[in-house]
């Protein structure tokens, strides 16, 4: 017999097997990209609420000194003889009115009419305190602004029929990332000459 030579088989080379389904590795490397995406959406949307809060405080603060300066300005005798003068905020009481009270309010009967010295104390109360309603003061720098206060200083010694008025409404903020009583006082100041 002749021996016949058989041809070895030709071996092709082995295709890689398609992959037909996600490992846990590749799941986990998702699921830490997009949590990341997410936090980082938390932090940027915190940041947002916290400046816009105080663009909110800076523009209450503003209307209050504004409203502080109006009056003065409207009562030019009380102003002239200093009766703005020194005032602060940190020395009035909101849950004591001012007698008599120079607005007419719910339950209070008519307006008492007021000299210029009494509309000055009552311009004090009422924009660090707010109206008087009927559960108490509110709306005023106090009781909006944390921690606020008003402040009305005469630039001018003595004070006089052409003295400089400066009214200071200030405020606290929280300044720090991780330390929550961390606060820093904001400001906002108004001059005038009535």
């Amino acid at each position: 017999m002749i021996a016949q030579k058989i041809p070895k088989e030709r071996k092709s080379p082995r295709t890689p097997r398609r992959q037909s389904g996600l490992g846990i590795i590749e799941v986990l490397v998702a699921l830490v990209v997009v949590s990341f995406g997410v936090l980082g959406m938390a932090s940027l949307q915190l940041t947002g609420m916290k400046h816009s809060s105080g663009g909110f405080n800076r523009s209450k603060a503003l209307l209050f000194a504004q409203s502080m300066s109006t009056r003065i300005r409207i009562n030019q005798i009380a102003a002239d003889a200093g009766e703005y003068a020194g005032f602060d905020s940190a020395s009035i009481n909101c849950d004591a009115p001012p007698a008599p009270y120079c607005q007419t309010r719910p339950g209070g009967g008519a307006t008492d009419a007021c000299t210029p010295a009494e509309l000055a104390t009552f311009d004090e109360f009422s924009v660090s305190c707010g109206d008087v309603g009927t559960g108490g003061a509110e709306k005023g720098v106090i009781g909006t602004l944390p921690n606020g206060s008003l402040t009305v200083t005469c630039l001018d010694t003595p004070c006089g029929t052409d003295s400089v008025y400066q009214v200071t409404v200030s405020w606290s903020e929280g300044r720090s990332r991780t330390v929550a009583d961390e606060l820093v006082t904001r400001r906002v100041q108004v001059r005038l000459k009535p």
